[in-house]
């Protein structure tokens, strides 16, 4: 037999009602616990926290897959993410630019303190040397920017970062990004 809503509604309070009349003043007359299911539960203690565990920091620049797939929240696919983006980085400068991946099941803020970076590991890019594709693949570079550097390479011959800041070729926002990792 179908129940319809308004029928199910009546039986659910039905039921309450019966537990609160009957059930519970049988319990608390007997002087039990009036949650009388959750009797023989322990919880357990979460607010022993075990010190003597040290934290062990990752360095980001020289981490792999492996070491990086043990943190909490981090993943093959995080890590695979993480990696492939300091290699077209040239390596991390700071832990919060593990926030420009935007990985959503991982929270960077509340795992910070898991990392540290050391940027003497970066590996820093002469501009004159590279291609106009190995420029672009920088993340921090788009398709225009690569565009004016070329062009103020064709100007004045050689370029580096010292070469892009006396000239203002690129916005001043551009240019502290992308400082770390060319010469």
């Amino acid at each position: 037999m179908l129940l319809y809503h308004y029928e199910r509604k009546g039986l659910w309070i039905l039921t309450t009602l019966l537990i609160c009349t009957i059930v519970l003043p049988k319990q608390l007359s007997k002087n039990k616990n009036p949650f009388f299911l959750l009797e023989n539960i322990t919880l357990p203690d979460t607010l022993t926290i075990n010190i003597e565990q040290p934290i062990v920091r990752l360095e980001l620049n020289q981490a792999d897959s492996l070491s990086l797939i043990k943190i909490k929240g981090i993943g093959p696919y995080y890590a695979h993410k993480i990696l492939n983006f300091r290699k077209r980085l040239g390596g991390f400068y700071t832990v919060k630019q593990l926030k420009e991946l935007n990985m959503t099941y991982f929270n960077v803020d509340s795992s910070a303190f898991l990392f540290h970076v050391n940027p003497l590991l970066i590996q820093k890019r002469e501009l004159d040397t590279l291609t106009f594709k190995e420029i672009l693949r920088h993340p921090y570079l788009e398709y225009e920017d690569v565009i004016l550097i070329f062009q103020a390479k064709k100007q004045y011959k050689r370029v580096s970062y010292d070469t892009l800041q006396q000239h203002r070729v690129l916005p001043s926002h551009k240019l502290k990004k992308i400082k770390p990792y060319f010469k």
